[in-house]
């Protein structure tokens, strides 16, 4: 049996070592303040942007060095580059102005998906998911602790914004907003509980009142129904019949939601307060907004292009709740993109709307196929299963294109290279 080149484990000395480990602890320690604006303390605005495109240059040009290029993985960035390209080229007839930003995110995705194909050898070489549990351990429980410092009324948070914390006091940790902290380390959470991790027990104690205290409502939601899954997987061929199923049947209640949305945030209104219905309403619009862009632009508007076509969508959208309760001030404020901050701003909270208004139905369908593939893939393994629907659903509802969405992938590859190494 012909062992693959990049499966190989070797032993590297101890300098080349310490950079490739250095550079993947930069990458993970600028995803961990994703969303961040550094230039609140006099630093150039965009640092963040900066030093995650040279980190990962950097890493791919000692990937270059140290490992043969394999031809399957430069089909896969060719495709994936073209689907690219197309997608930036049509946002510019739209909106030419965010060209920039087009080709910074083109080339950044470009980049993780020659990392993505490095992630084997670099676990099996380097063990990157234990060193990558140790730096956000680390980061975190620095992050608790200046949090319980402002609990007893000391001034640390050093950051504006939702930095640390946000105004009803949710744990936000090093992260922008609270729902990203959540998020990451409802992943830690699920990662660790199904692995045979050393200091396991203290370790998922900590993740799950990190998620708990983050107030992310929907980790905290999705973790126990996925829990809950391991368990109606015993049944004898329960998985076998639902695997394919559970994935759509999640992106199918993505796309319903914008044909039910009323009857929801009324139910929203009667049980939350107008400014606590800001979030839901800004969350959970942009699927619905996009599902009805859809329908005049079935092929998308490109990559940002979606900042000049999808405004009508909000408007209408906005009119339609105007007779419940809820607060539609942060929709409103992206029709206004004369405003600098709301035009900066102006994006998707989640993954799967990008994509739909982005490439359209090609969009909507590649997404699908690529789920699918993925959760075939896995279905040999119960435990990797939940931890990437756990990751999908984060995806439609609470997760935005963000630094820590792509290290969360890598960590996540590098996690089933581990756990099948020590089989």
């Amino acid at each position: 049996m012909m062992v693959s080149e990049l499966s190989k484990i070797k032993y590297y000395n101890l300098a080349t070592t310490f950079i490739i480990k250095a550079l993947i602890a930069l990458l993970l320690v600028n995803s961990l303040f994703s969303g961040v604006d550094f230039s609140q303390i006099g630093l150039i605005k965009g640092l963040s942007s900066i030093a995650d495109f040279g980190i990962k240059i950097a890493l791919v040009l000692m990937l270059f060095i140290l490992f043969k290029i394999p031809n399957r993985n430069i089909i896969y960035i060719g495709f994936f580059l073209f689907f690219l390209v197309i997608g930036g080229s049509i946002g510019t007839i739209y909106h030419g102005e965010d060209f920039d930003k087009t080709l910074a995110l083109l080339l950044n995705v470009c980049l993780w998906f020659i990392i993505f194909g490095y992630a084997k050898p670099l676990e099996l070489n380097f063990n990157i998911y234990k060193f990558s549990v140790k730096i956000s351990t680390i980061f975190l429980i620095l992050s608790m602790v200046l949090y319980f410092l402002a609990r007893q009324g000391l001034n640390v948070k050093v950051l504006g914004g939702a930095w640390l914390y946000d105004e009803n006091f949710r744990f936000a940790g090093t992260f922008a907003e609270p729902s990203l902290n959540g998020y990451f380390y409802g992943l830690m959470f699920l990662l660790v509980l199904f692995s045979r991790q050393q200091y396991r027990f203290p370790l998922i104690i900590l993740f799950a009142v990190t998620t708990y205290i983050s107030g992310a409502k929907f980790s905290f939601l999705i973790i126990p129904l996925l829990l809950g899954l391991v368990y109606l997987f015993r049944i004898k061929g329960f998985f076998n019949y639902t695997y394919q199923l559970i994935p759509l049947s999640i992106i199918l209640i993505f796309l319903s939601l914008a044909f039910s949305y009323h009857g929801l945030f009324t139910f929203i209104a009667d049980h939350s307060t107008n400014p606590a219905t800001m979030t839901y309403v800004t969350r959970l619009g942009f699927p619905i907004v996009s599902v009805w862009h859809l329908i005049e632009y079935p092929l998308g508007s490109g990559i940002y292009g979606f900042k000049s076509t999808l405004q009508p969508y909000i408007a209408d959208y906005c009119n339609a709740l105007s007779n419940v309760d809820v607060n539609c001030n942060e929709m409103l404020s992206y029709l206004s993109l004369r405003d600098p901050n709301a035009s900066e701003s102006f994006a998707p909270k989640d993954v799967l709307s990008f994509i739909i208004l982005s490439y359209g139905v090609i969009g909507l369908f590649v997404f699908i196929c690529s789920v699918l593939i993925i959760s075939a893939k896995l279905k040999s393994n119960k435990h990797y299963f939940i931890i990437l629907m756990y990751i999908v659903a984060s995806m439609l509802f609470t997760l935005p294109f963000r630094f820590i969405l792509f290290y969360s992938f890598f960590l996540f590859q590098c996690y089933i290279y581990r756990m099948s190494s020590e089989k």
